[in-house]
């Protein structure tokens, strides 16, 4: 692939632990976030994996994300609870939050937990994926900062609110939904803004709404689906802000802008246990027989997969891809990361 270098998962993953450690992240928690932004590269999800040490080293030496949080949990009803997590790198504060719904959805069926003073957790499917590891439906939403406008507004308001839902199979792997609300992630205009590529005209739009291919004009995303998309992503804003009393629209910190505050976003996190309604053995059954009645059916001509996909596979072909032939990542942000490495002192592989 032109003007791209190719890298290991492990040697980035070595080298992401690395930089976590020098700016003070403990050992077992450095291991877990370069785990999680390694896994969005090798999906195939560039824009939210070892491209973000950048930002995070940084973020943490200006003292808005904490290295060594004190995470609190508060079991608040039988099936929910309340994790603040004192501005913890957001990839051991959404894990952690999984963690604790999954634990209450073992004894009551469903647990719900909401993170307070959260921050940029990377991949949302991450975390869902986790669940259905362990026999659970993983369910995730998060606001952001201020990227989209409300459908038929001309100035941004809402963030591209991402939505993961990850639900357990047997013989198959398991379905996951991982989405912007958005037409698009921010990370793709941003991405197409630093290679200085165009954009669809249906991802963006200028200053007085109307769409654009120029990245450096995009003023904001568009809802995906229209008023649908609009009513989805408002629904996730008042899930991660009205339940966990964090700011919510243009009251969120952009965490690439501000460098005075701390971004204190919130999420709603939840696990559903099949076994509280249908034995798991018979639940990932009939989701196996879903499945194979869905990709049965015949590929449309134009399907460029040529096959009938589950949410999900994609992703995980591309990690199977990667595993073998290594992560591509753009010259701009292999010299960006050269630059970090050289700042703290841990090269970047070579």
């Amino acid at each position: 692939m032109p003007g791209t270098s190719v890298f290991a998962a492990d040697q980035l993953r070595g080298w992401g632990r690395e930089i976590l450690l020098a700016v003070g992240v403990p050992p077992d928690d450095a291991d877990t976030t370069a785990q999680v932004l390694v896994e969005a590269n090798l999906r195939g999800v560039d824009t939210h994996g070892i491209y973000l040490l950048n930002l995070y080293s940084r973020r943490i030496n200006k003292g808005l994300i904490n290295p060594t949080p004190k995470m609190q949990f508060e079991r608040t009803r039988p099936g929910a609870g309340v994790l603040d997590a004192d501005t913890a790198l957001g990839q051991l504060s959404t894990l952690r939050a999984m963690d604790h719904a999954m634990e209450l959805a073992r004894k009551t069926g469903t647990g719900t937990v909401v993170v307070k003073r959260g921050n940029h957790f990377g991949t949302a499917a991450y975390y869902t994926e986790h669940a259905a590891k362990h026999d659970m439906i993983g369910i995730l939403m998060c606001q952001g900062e201020t990227d989209v406008v409300l459908f038929g507004a001309q100035k941004p308001f809402l963030g591209t609110n991402p939505y993961s839902v990850a639900v357990p199979a047997g013989r198959h792997r398991p379905f996951v939904m991982d989405m912007a609300t958005s037409e698009v992630a921010a990370g793709k205009v941003r991405a197409a803004r630093e290679a200085g590529r165009e954009i669809p005209a249906h991802w963006a739009v200028d200053t007085f709404g109307n769409p654009v291919t120029d990245p450096n004009k995009a003023n904001a995303m568009v809802p995906m689906a229209g008023a649908k998309g609009y009513a989805i992503a408002l629904m996730i804003e008042v899930f991660s802000s009205m339940l966990t009393g964090m700011a919510y629209g243009p009251g969120i910190v952009r965490k690439f802008d501000d460098w005075e505050n701390p971004q204190s976003l919130g999420y709603f996190v939840q696990a559903i246990d099949p076994a509280a309604f249908v034995p798991i053995d018979e639940f990932k059954a009939r989701i196996d027989e879903l499945f194979d009645e869905i990709k049965g059916r015949p590929a449309a001509a134009s399907n460029s997969f040529g096959r009938v996909l589950i949410p999900g596979e994609p992703e995980h072909d591309r990690k199977t891809q990667r595993l073998q032939e290594g992560c591509p990542l753009g010259e701009e942000v292999v010299e960006q990361l050269r630059d970090v490495g050289k700042d703290l002192g841990v090269p970047f592989p070579e």
